[in-house]
Parts: C-alpha cells; sequence; structure tokens
C-alpha cells in the first residue's frame, strides 16, 4: 500500500507539472476549498498567529488574512510540488532572479556565499539558481521520513546539478568543497522551530520571543562566506520574482548574533508588508520562553 500510495503521488505531481496555468490554478481552487472550509487545516494555529503577530488587527482584518493566507497555501502546496519536475523554461517563466549577477560578482573575489530564505511566498524558487550561478550550489533540507519520497525528493531537486543535502551533512560537504578549492553557494531556509533543547537563542519577532537556529550565522563565519538574503516576492499569481540583498561581506567581524537579527528583521519586514503570504499553519511559537505564561 504503501508503494502504491508513492506511485499515485508522484504520478500526481508529474501531471501537475505539465498542466496548463488555467487548469493548475482550478485544481488549487479545488484544494483550497477542502483545506479551508471542508478539513480546516490547522485553522486554529493559523488564526492564533496571524492574531498574537498583529495585535492591531480587527477580528474582521484576521478572517481576511486567513482566508487569503489559505489560498496562498493551496498554491503553494501544489507549486511545491510541481516544481519537482517543471521544465526549465516553465521554472524560468514562474521564478524570475532579480540580480543573478551578485553571485558572479563574488565568486571572481573567491567568496563563498551563504543565502538565506524565510518560508514567505515561494521559497522553492532557489532551485533556478542551479543553472544561473557560477558556484556549486547546495540546497540544504530537512530529509523526509518516508525514505522513497526522500531519494525521489533529493533526485528532482538535483537534477540541474544542485547538492540537496540534509542540515547535520552540510558542514561536512563544505569542508571538503574548501578543500578541493570550490567555491559555494549554501542556501537556508532559517524560520523553522528548533527542537527545544537545541534552542540557544530567542529573539523578538512579531511581538513574541521566537527560539531561532543560529546555523547560517556559525557556517558564515566558520567559511567567511558572504551572507545575502533570498527576498522573494509575489508578482502575479504563480510568478514571483526574487533578489538578493548583503547582509554582510564580513561575517568574522560581526558581534554574536548580529548575523542571526538581520535575516530576522528582513523576514519580519517582507511579513508585515504582505502578512497573508507566510506559512501560518507552522506552529512556529509552539515552545514558549522560559518563564512566560
Amino acid at each position: 500500500m504503501n508503494f502504491l500510495a508513492y506511485i499515485i503521488t508522484i504520478a500526481f505531481f508529474r501531471i501537475l507539472a505539465i498542466l496548463p496555468r488555467f487548469l493548475f490554478h482550478g485544481v488549487s481552487d479545488l484544494l483550497f476549498l477542502i483545506i479551508y472550509y471542508l478539513v480546516g487545516y490547522r485553522k486554529k494555529v493559523v488564526v492564533k498567529n496571524i492574531s498574537n503577530s498583529f495585535p492591531e488587527f480587527s477580528k474582521q482584518e484576521i478572517k481576511k488574512t486567513t482566508r487569503k493566507f489559505y489560498r496562498h497555501l493551496a498554491d503553494i502546496m501544489l507549486e511545491s510540488s510541481a516544481t519537482l519536475y517543471l521544465s526549465r523554461r516553465r521554472l524560468d517563466k514562474m521564478y524570475l532572479i532579480e540580480n543573478p549577477e551578485i553571485f558572479a560578482h563574488y565568486f571572481k573575489q573567491g567568496r563563498n556565499i551563504i543565502f538565506i530564505a524565510g518560508h514567505f511566498n515561494n521559497w522553492e524558487g532557489s532551485v533556478v539558481l542551479s543553472y544561473l550561478v557560477p558556484h556549486k550550489l547546495y540546497a540544504v533540507y530537512k530529509p523526509l521520513k518516508n525514505k522513497r519520497f526522500d531519494k525521489e525528493f533529493r533526485r528532482a531537486r538535483g537534477r540541474f546539478d544542485a547538492n540537496v543535502t540534509p542540515m547535520k551533512q552540510i558542514g561536512r560537504e563544505l569542508i571538503i568543497s574548501s578543500k578541493n578549492m570550490e567555491l559555494t553557494a549554501t542556501g537556508l531556509v532559517t524560520d523553522q522551530r528548533p527542537v527545544k533543547r537545541h534552542i540557544h537563542y530567542w529573539t523578538d519577532m512579531l511581538h513574541q520571543k521566537t527560539p531561532v537556529f543560529l546555523g547560517s550565522e556559525k557556517l558564515a563565519i566558520k567559511f567567511d562566506s558572504v551572507v545575502l538574503y533570498m527576498k522573494t516576492r509575489k508578482i502575479k499569481r504563480g510568478v514571483y520574482s526574487s533578489c538578493f540583498e548583503l547582509i554582510t561581506e564580513t561575517p568574522k567581524e560581526t558581534k554574536e548574533h548580529e548575523i542571526t537579527e538581520k535575516h530576522i528583521r528582513i523576514l519580519e519586514e517582507l511579513i508585515r508588508e504582505k502578512p497573508a503570504y507566510y506559512l501560518w499553519s507552522h506552529d512556529r511559537w509552539k515552545h514558549k520562553y522560559p518563564g512566560e505564561v
């Protein structure tokens, strides 16, 4: 049964990748009706997160933002699945990179790059960097529990020569690349919720004490990497544009947690700009700050 479910799911993803846009969006509209009205997928978590993050919102504004989020979530769920199998031509139409030349600039200087993103808009756009940047590209991810899906995910994401690498292995891979004199660009989505025993730093984000990972900062300092933030905006339905903003060229000269604070502030700014496009269904604030009631 597990194998049959795997075959059906992969077939569905491949069909999504070849559907014309109007049919694709029709499927997404149906998914929205299911997850918002019928299932109510994590609705309590979504409403709680939006309410706490925007205490100035009225009940009507919270309701409007919640509904808009679920429409966006349906798109993201299908887009992320289809991205695994989209042709390069369709990827280029879906994910626009405004300033890819920034990678060439630092490549000429012999610099490694760490680029950071959050779960905002569609964060899968980094797949097009596989064939746009001169660096050896590492895409850091959290392995899936289902080994069949995990293997297929890594194969599909790596079809343009990206090195899809589990977080626990990225340090070792960067050391190997350094010994081989390879310049690297490493992409990390940094706003996941840390496991409680691995929380070492809290910050204020959207009016809430928030635990954050320090991995991107540690990697940047260890490998003296330029740090960029990948700011992604939604141009229209199914089309996203990303630009890279410099956080620091000199990570070893920054204060402790300075890099982390800077990328959190950028993400916070993006969320305030378009609240409905953040991944509110993730229970980001499940862990409470010590001593907080």
